[in-house]
């Protein structure tokens, strides 16, 4: 199957095709693609309530024995730069180069990349341990999820002691001043 692609519903109708031809049902292709029960009937559904993101694009491509290929349109390709040379200005030798960020990776991208590698090196170090060390590493995480606990249930408390105090300065603020006529 060889199908052009310029659009988000025309890939969805491909993605679509493949799955029926595969003889899939979408509560199966959803297991296959690793979606939550029910997302395939709303993003392939005749509504389209949902769409896939970027992530579960690629997912749902993978799962339905599909890839992308991007391939340059010559025509297309003759408008762009027919308007890229009328409209923008040639960048100039001494602006970021290709492949340089003008920062560094941020936590999301980072965190993206390593977690799959933090499990499967979780996981190894896992199965090597004895029956002792594995209960020690639980006894420690399980302290570590209590202290956890312990300090966000004081720090709700003060939050909580805070918003009352601060409710009582504002009725004190209200109460009207007790008149002495004195007369």
């Amino acid at each position: 199957m060889s199908q052009l692609v310029t659009s988000y519903t025309e890939m969805m109708a491909g993605i679509q095709a493949q799955v029926e031809s595969l003889g899939l049902k979408l509560t199966d292709f959803d297991d296959l693609a690793g979606f939550p029960s029910g997302l395939s009937g709303k993003v392939f559904g005749m509504l389209q309530v949902k769409r896939l993101g970027p992530e579960k694009m690629f997912d749902a491509l993978r799962a339905a024995g599909l890839r992308i290929r991007l391939e340059i349109d010559p025509d297309q390709e003759a408008k762009m730069r027919n308007r890229i040379a009328n409209n923008y200005n040639p960048r100039q030798a001494s602006q970021s180069r290709k492949g340089h960020a003008a920062s560094p990776a941020g936590p999301a991208v980072l965190s993206r990349i390593f977690k799959p590698l933090a499990r499967m090196g979780g996981k190894a170090r896992m199965a090597q341990m004895s029956k002792e060390e594995m209960r020690q590493h639980q006894k420690m995480a399980a302290l570590a999820g209590a202290k956890k606990r312990r300090i966000e249930a004081r720090k709700a408390k003060r939050a909580a002691r805070a918003k009352s105090r601060a409710a009582q300065r504002r009725e004190m603020a209200q109460e009207p001043a007790s008149l002495d006529s004195g007369a």
